[in-house]
């Protein structure tokens, strides 16, 4: 019975030290991306969080060191924040990454009150230089068909810009400058505004919201005779983006009101539609477009 209790003691035992050690956090945790934005200084900053693990420890005499290539650089504890360190390292001419790691030195007490030295080093870690990254957008609002400036470095004339996952007509200024148009979508909601191309796929430029705009109709009502036409312009104030601009119409006298379908073309600001009478009635068109308000319009077929 003894020997049972124990084996269950020490089962109990290994389980608990299995689980501290499976949760022990580990002494370095790095800040620093692995890609970082190439600056004309070539002076990037370090950071790492330390969380020493040591029992009695002397906190004031940690010092945490960056080595870089052998060399070691002091880092800066956060005067907030004394378990965060940085340093800034100045890469040299012509590199474009480097292979790093920590090391923290400080002091312990042993048993007999004595000090004893010790150090932990954290894994090796990596940066390399992106010459290529989003500044801001020109205008986070607008209307469709709009042109908004994209600003950054690196900008390719195989890059191109999608906004709510839509890919948008795209104009190549400059390796710092995009324009891109506002595609037809539905007005008063954010888009996330994204740049497609490069080794590192899509980068996020931020959120855009599209403004409702006006959808011009002449004339604002219809009177036709039966089996007569008349012509019914679609008016915007911006050029229709790649795609186009399909109109909706509907009407609650269908068999009074025969037309084909309406379609601003892209690049053009209007177009005409033909509309012709077919059984008297009297009653009314709702054009709807996206990111246009919609348009009541009467009609009288007699």
């Amino acid at each position: 019975m003894n020997q049972i209790i124990k084996l269950i003691a020490f089962l109990t035992l290994s389980v608990s030290l299995f689980l501290l050690s499976s949760c022990k956090r580990p002494s370095f945790i790095n800040l620093t991306s692995t890609n970082i934005s190439q600056n004309p200084s070539g002076i990037y900053t370090i950071q790492t969080e330390v969380d020493l693990q040591d029992r009695k420890i002397f906190y004031d005499s940690i010092e945490v060191f960056l080595y870089v290539g052998g060399e070691a650089y002091p880092m800066v504890k956060d005067p907030v924040n004394p378990s965060l360190w940085s340093c800034d390292y100045k890469l040299p001419s012509g590199f474009d990454e480097a292979t790093y790691y920590y090391q923290a030195n400080y002091l312990i007490e042993r048993e007999n009150g004595s000090q004893a030295k010790r150090s932990q080093k954290s894994d090796l870690q990596v940066f390399r230089l992106e010459n290529r990254y989003v500044g801001n957008l020109a205008a986070y609002r607008g209307p469709v068909g709009v042109e908004i400036a994209v600003q950054g470095r690196g900008l390719t004339k195989y890059d191109s810009i999608t906004i709510g996952g839509e890919k948008a007509s795209t104009r190549y200024l400059s390796e710092n400058e995009l324009r891109f148009t506002v595609p037809s979508l539905p007005a008063d909601l954010d888009y996330s505004v994204q740049l497609i191309g490069g080794p590192h796929g899509a980068l996020d430029i931020g959120n855009f919201r599209i403004d409702e705009s006006t959808l011009g109709v002449v004339p604002s009502s219809l009177e036709i005779q039966s089996g007569d036409s008349a012509t019914l312009l679609f008016k915007i104030d911006f050029e229709a983006p790649t795609g186009g601009i399909p109109i909706d119409i509907k009407t609650n006298i269908p068999t009074s009101v025969i037309m084909p379908e309406a379609f601003i073309a892209a690049g053009d600001k209007t177009v005409n539609i033909p509309v012709r009478g077919g059984e008297p009635g009297e009653g009314k068109m709702i054009v709807t477009a996206s990111g246009y308000e919609p348009v009541e319009i009467p009609v009288k077929v007699f």
